[in-house]
């Protein structure tokens, strides 16, 4: 795996990219030849019109990623799967010809060569995703690795690797220095000796990469032995390194507040988060200009629907714990909380008929762009909540307020199970990742996929 900016990256999903984007400018080059006008002076014409390829290619990849299709683990030799990619490059094609060609008229390209590129594209894209499959999922490239623990934190590990398969990673054996656990076997895993032994350990599995997963003190021996490994052309990684990178969230049960401080001291977040209040700023502006329309037809809906106020108010934990209204758009019948706060559940009475559609439709949403204007919210952040029960029961709960809390997140795209209580130390592990892994890469990844389940209608 490979590390961009803040973030952990699969080798295979890179591979997947750079292959989609070779095909790409393959199929711009291929439609440049085969077109009669251009095919004597292809380097002129792409010079010239650099700028509309380059928006084409990102309206391809962005449908791409909606669709799901950078999820590596896929098998692309699937007819279905293979199916899904073709559709999804044609939609990009739609996309595309109704970008350029419908509202604005653009002739920078012909549309002649949109088609050849678009047939020539998709074709090559279904064969390279088909040769990827073949190439990645085969058992035999699966990276062996050790894991240096045999209790709660490495067994956890192991669960989550097998419960992967194609993730990249097999696990060839457990290192422990507990001399009852040596020789016999965890949750179906050898205990192959103890920690002294990994120099025989490591060239006898053919082991590159080896996983700490001792989250207690470690002693002096383990530590000296550890340090042996570092040198020995063996990569050493922590436990909750490699498993935010399989699960895309944090294992809170196995980290400490050391390991959440050396996180901490990060300085690109500070500047990363000045930027972020700018987009939030101008893009909340823009919005509300364009959402205007909408903003003035709903609350007539929503009261011609039901009696009672066109908007919900209710109190929220802000950032550093600042409380503040929070504006939406009312979905429920008039005093549906009166006894306070409470959770919703599938079919609740208490939505009206509007707000049904309203829910589905997201528009209840929209009035918190005055949120957001005001610097009480973020277009992305962890979900903003009423309940503080939680900050005494649930450890590290307090860190989701590090930051302003948003319209969408990590947590609500990743794990969108609702709100009940039980499921609220699972979304703190996502909360915790985008906390993290704070960037603008992780921010567009959470739009896309809160574009994929607004269209789809997953979630709620």
């Amino acid at each position: 795996m490979f590390k961009i900016f803040s973030l952990h990256i699969s080798q295979w999903k890179l591979l997947l990219l750079v292959g989609d984007l070779a095909c790409y400018v393959i199929s711009v080059i291929m439609a440049l030849y085969l077109y009669s006008y251009t095919s004597n002076n292809i380097l002129e014409y792409l010079f010239a019109n650099g700028v509309p390829f380059i928006i084409i290619g990102l309206i391809y990849f962005t449908v791409l990623f909606m669709a799901d299709l950078y999820n590596y683990l896929k098998d692309y030799r699937q007819a279905l799967t293979i199916g899904n990619v073709l559709i999804a490059s044609w939609l990009g094609t739609i996309v595309v010809v109704t970008v350029f060609y419908f509202p604005m008229r653009w002739s920078f390209i012909g549309r002649s060569i949109i088609l050849i590129q678009a047939l020539a594209f998709s074709l090559m894209l279904a064969s390279w995703r088909f040769t990827f499959s073949a190439i990645a999922l085969p058992e035999r490239l699966q990276k062996p690795i050790l894991i240096i623990g045999a209790g709660k934190s490495g067994r956890h590990l192991l669960n989550s690797i097998r419960q992967r398969p194609g993730c990249g990673f097999s696990v060839a054996g457990l290192v422990d220095d507990d001399p009852e656990k040596a020789g016999t076997e965890v949750d179906g895993m050898k205990v192959l000796g103890d920690s002294s032994q990994l120099p025989a350990l490591i060239p006898e599995h053919q082991i590159s990469l080896a996983v700490v997963a001792i989250t207690g003190k470690k002693s002096p021996e383990l530590l000296n032995n550890l340090i042996l490994v570092s040198w020995n052309e063996c990569q050493l990684i922590d436990m909750p390194t490699i498993y935010e990178f399989l699960t895309a969230k944090l294992p809170t049960e196995h980290i400490s507040d050391d390991w959440i401080f050396d996180w901490n001291i990060n300085k690109a977040k500070i500047y990363y988060r000045r930027v972020k209040r700018f987009i939030d700023l101008t893009l909340a502006m823009i919005f509300l200009v364009i959402a205007s329309p909408l903003m003035l037809l709903v609350p007539l809906i929503i009261k011609i629907d039901s009696r009672g106020p066109v908007f919900f108010r209710q109190e929220r934990l802000g950032q550093k714990g600042k409380t503040f209204l929070i504006l939406k758009f009312r979905t429920m019948i008039e005093n549906a909380e009166e006894c306070g706060p409470l959770w919703t559940i599938n079919k609740d009475p208490r939505i009206t008929r509007v707000g049904t559609i309203i829910r589905k439709l997201r528009l209840d949403e929209l009035p918190q762009l005055i949120n957001i204007f005001k610097g009480e919210m973020s277009f992305i952040g962890p979900r903003p909540l009423a309940h503080c029960d939680f900050m005494g029961n649930i450890r590290y709960y307090n860190y989701r307020l590090l930051v302003k809390p948003g319209i969408t997140g990590w947590a609500q795209v990743m794990y969108p199970e609702g709100l009940a209580a039980e499921n609220m130390p699972e979304k703190l592990k996502y909360d915790l990742y985008y906390i993290k892994n704070l960037g603008f890469l992780l921010d567009m990844a959470i739009l896309l996929k809160t574009v994929r389940i607004v269209v789809f209608g997953r979630g709620r």
